[in-house]
């Protein structure tokens, strides 16, 4: 399965719990265990839409340092 895929499909999970809890907010219930899946799922779409980290060693640090400082 694709990144793009993966990520539609999680979308779509994602989708479907924030139903369920609204539902169950509305009627009183808990929602922990969806609470949960929910957190997972975010989680699971954070790391598939991260860049590749680039290596750091000592001449980036303070490059990146001095950029942060400048936007």
């Amino acid at each position: 399965m694709s990144k793009i895929n993966l990520e539609k499909a999680l979308r779509r999970e994602l989708e479907l719990i924030n139903d369920i809890i609204d539902q169950k907010i509305v009627r009183g219930l808990p929602y922990g265990r969806e609470a949960r899946r929910h957190k997972f799922l975010l989680s699971n779409i954070a790391k598939i839409q991260q860049y590749p980290k680039i290596q750091t060693n000592w001449f980036f640090k303070p490059l990146s340092l001095v950029s942060s400082f400048l936007l």
